[in-house]
């Protein structure tokens, strides 16, 4: 059994221990668990359609699933009451969710042109990423950056400016460099910097908020290897050297571990010859972090202090170096099989530091449950009219709790924090601003993408509920 394992095995064993021998009569733990799937099928209605993180669902009345680009016009041209459009079903805000028509782009995969000399792609949009990167690979491509983990469609992670890490990499709608949309009205339009241009980018990050996106033509590099090394260190030592650390490497990204001291820090930089795989990424193992706070925070007045103490001593002696080599599309993404549920905010790369310290600072005063690591990372400045990282370069940083647990009361004691740093929330993440919360955000463009919003869409078939609520209310 590798070093993780047995180190997350120990702790556990450890903090029951604790746990018991601490407790005071009477006292239980009370779990705030939540169903993993909000809804049931039921005979005589509509299937519901759920998404990846249980807390999303719709009953469509009426389900389309293209297959080429002629089937997705049609479709949006004879789709009934609001159409929504859905690829992997990651995103955690109801960015998808109609009772009208629910429109599938899982059958709109595959890339379907290429240019070896501009090292160019027209990707489907509903591809999903872990399948492309093995077809871009083949052609001699790969994309510069992808995300942190692979499962979503390529159209739903550029509709809402998903990204990786490293200050000198754009989020994914940064490497469109043309897109065909298929408007409301089922009008097929080439869209680029020379065609459409206001439409293009309007599109390249609208929640797809404008129809629906039919491909895209990506600009990718040569293929290339990386060697990803993953440590334990202390957080304030991380954050005392942020700026270095990611002048330094090509991408870097940190974990604080909320009720500790310690984070996990991963540096990704080109693989050097004889770089190899050493130790094992264990997907589980935050479900016994979760087990270890479980068994420890409720304890009175000593449960964070015997939880921090476990993974303070443990945690460095116990667990060492895992490092990951490999092509580029195997390296950057990882397994994400435990369910959770995510709100994540950008703010200014300069005052990232404060922010996520202020968010410590918050979570150990009021001994918030949230063993879930938190995730930080640097995004570079564009210019797409409704991109997070708009005219400035962004600390992405991102809160976690468990599927099984409510998130609500977590979130909102996090998210004012974000206000107060003038964060933008992620497009298909949870968050509670509206258009009037949002408007003040986007200065430079913001009345751009509204029109050409009403312009492709002025009945507002592509506006469900949450939407009008970001876009209109």
């Amino acid at each position: 059994m590798n070093q993780r394992r047995e180190f997350l095995r120990n702790t556990l064993s450890l903090a029951v221990g604790a746990a018991a021998v601490s407790s005071l009569p009477g006292c239980v733990f009370e779990s705030d668990q939540e169903p993993q799937s909000p809804v049931a099928v039921e005979p005589g209605k509509p299937l519901p359609w759920i998404n990846w993180a249980g807390n999303q669902h719709c009953y469509p009345s009426h389900r389309v699933s293209p297959a080429n680009e002629d089937e997705l016009v049609a479709a949006v041209k004879q789709a009934k009451g609001v159409i929504r459009p859905v690829g992997s079903g990651h995103s955690f805000s109801p960015v998808v969710p109609t009772d009208d028509t629910l429109l599938s782009t899982d059958l709109l995969s595959g890339v379907v042109a290429h240019d070896p000399e501009k090292l160019q792609a027209e990707v489907l949009s509903g591809t999903r990423i872990h399948n492309l990167g093995p077809m871009l690979h083949a052609l001699g491509q790969a994309m510069p950056n992808l995300l942190d983990m692979d499962y979503p469609s390529l159209g739903g992670a550029i509709a809402n400016a998903c990204h990786g890490t490293g200050s000198n990499f754009g989020c994914m709608s940064d490497y469109v460099v043309g897109l065909k949309l298929v408007t409301p009205a089922g009008e097929l339009l080439e869209c680029s910097a020379e065609k459409n241009s206001e439409i293009f980018h309007a599109a390249k990050t609208s929640v797809g908020a404008l129809g629906v996106i039919a491909s895209m033509v990506i600009q990718n590099q040569a293929p290339f290897e990386l060697t990803e090394v993953n440590r334990i260190e202390r957080t304030e030592d991380v954050l005392d050297d942020l700026d270095n650390r990611f002048a330094r490497h090509r991408h870097f990204e940190f974990l604080p571990l909320p009720h500790t001291e310690l984070c996990i820090t991963m540096t990704t930089d080109l693989a050097k010859p004889g770089d190899v795989d050493q130790g094992e990424d264990d997907p589980m193992a935050v479900n016994q972090i979760k087990d270890a706070f479980d068994a420890t925070s409720w304890v009175p007045f000593f449960g964070s202090r015997i939880y921090e103490g476990l993974i303070n001593g443990q945690l460095q002696d116990s667990l060492g170096e895992v490092v990951r080599s490999g092509p580029s599309y195997r390296v950057l993404p990882h397994v994400r099989i435990v369910r959770f549920r995510e709100m994540e905010y950008t703010v200014p790369v300069e005052v990232g530091p404060k922010c996520l310290r202020e968010i410590l600072a918050l979570v150990k005063s009021k001994n918030l449950p949230m063993p879930f690591p938190i995730e930080y990372r640097h995004v570079k400045a564009d210019d797409i009219w409704l991109s997070m990282y708009q005219g400035q370069a962004g600390a992405a940083i991102s809160i976690h709790q468990f599927g099984d647990r409510d998130y609500k009361a977590l979130f909102a004691e996090i998210e004012p924090i974000f206000w107060k740093y003038h964060g933008r929330p992620h497009w298909g993440k949870l968050h509670t601003l509206n258009a009037k919360g949002l408007a003040p955000l986007y200065p430079k463009h913001w009345q751009d993408f509204q029109e050409v919003r009403r312009s492709l869409d002025p009945s507002g078939k592509m506006l469900n509920e949450h939407i009008r609520n970001i876009f209109v209310a």
